[in-house]
């Protein structure tokens, strides 16, 4: 038995002790980061990373996508590990780091992604085109500049010029978001919300919005979500992180692949395109259609195995 339990304590003190973990890994293996590359680059060298384009230093730009990658682990995958140890005596209970029962069910987890975005490429026209009152001018206007600013941010990290160079955009950012997020949001923050609330819903919608939220970027929220929900529902179905993990991975993978093969010319669909329709909103109700009805049939599957919508589930 341990002598500091975290199951022991309340989900809010859970909480709690999870943003303190993130918070010491964010400073902690930003500070690790900072050293290497004034070690590797110089002051200079590290200034100039603030003013970064496709046109700057190949090292400025390498620099960046690691340190985004380090940083993340630290952030996320860290303190996941940390606190499913201190949670359980089998942290790999509480991750649910194991095989997903049928392995056929590994291809719903790849094919998923695909199948929402059309929904995705929907609500990301809706949420594009709202429109705040005129006395929240200026804040729409701040939260737009910030959308650009990842936009731009984003387009760096896409950048590749060699096939070197897509493997490394690989593994930064379809390979370690994948993990890191889905332990920490799924394995971790999705669990404790289903202890506080009680219900398995209500805690894959609460991560699902966090999930969202912590990308920083409004006019993207909406099918952030609904790949939020996806995942967590993932995870829920399925019983297994390596569900969400594989779903996650193809989602971010795709886009990037996508990003690639567009910067060459041998594709004419933008990341941001791929995947939309002409005709939007039956083809967004078709996906939506599609995603609901694939957990449906995976939840009659698990009926037997969760009882009443989740309680067992919550127990486990």
């Amino acid at each position: 038995m341990k002598v500091l339990n975290f199951s022991r304590f309340h989900p809010f003190v859970q909480l709690f002790i999870l943003l303190a973990l993130a918070i010491a890994g964010f400073c902690v293996f930003s500070f690790l980061m900072m050293v290497f590359g004034f070690v590797f680059l110089g002051g200079d060298g590290l200034g100039a990373i603030s003013s970064l384009s496709n046109d700057s230093p190949e090292s400025g730009r390498l620099f960046l996508k690691w340190m985004q990658g380090f940083v993340q682990i630290g952030v996320m995958l860290v303190p996941a590990l940390i606190f499913a140890c201190f949670y359980d005596n089998r942290p790999f209970k509480m991750l649910k780091i194991n095989r997903v029962k049928y392995s056929w069910r590994y291809l719903i987890a790849i094919a998923l992604p695909f199948a929402v975005l059309p929904l995705a490429g929907l609500l990301n026209e809706w949420n594009n085109a709202v429109k705040f009152p005129e006395f929240l001018a200026s804040l729409e206007q701040y939260l737009r500049n910030m959308e650009e600013n990842a936009a731009r941010m984003t387009e760096i990290f896409l950048y590749a010029e060699t096939g070197w160079g897509l493997l490394l955009n690989i593994i930064i950012i379809a390979v370690i978001p994948a993990i890191s997020e889905e332990f920490l949001f799924r394995g971790v923050l999705q669990n404790i919300f289903k202890r506080w609330f009680g219900n398995v819903h209500w805690a894959v919608i609460v991560t699902a919005l966090i999930f969202s939220a912590i990308h920083g970027q409004f006019f993207g929220f909406l099918p952030r979500f609904v790949l939020g929900l996806m995942l967590g529902y993932l995870f829920v179905t399925m019983k297994s992180i390596w569900a969400p993990v594989i779903a996650h991975f193809v989602n971010n993978g795709t886009a990037t692949v996508v990003a690639f093969l567009a910067s060459k010319g041998i594709m004419e669909t933008s990341a941001e395109e791929f995947g939309v329709m002409s005709n939007a909103e039956l083809w967004g109700l078709i996906s939506a259609a599609a995603m609901v009805g694939i957990f449906y049939l995976l939840w009659r599957k698990n009926e037997r195995t969760i009882n009443a919508f989740g309680d067992k589930l919550i127990n486990e």
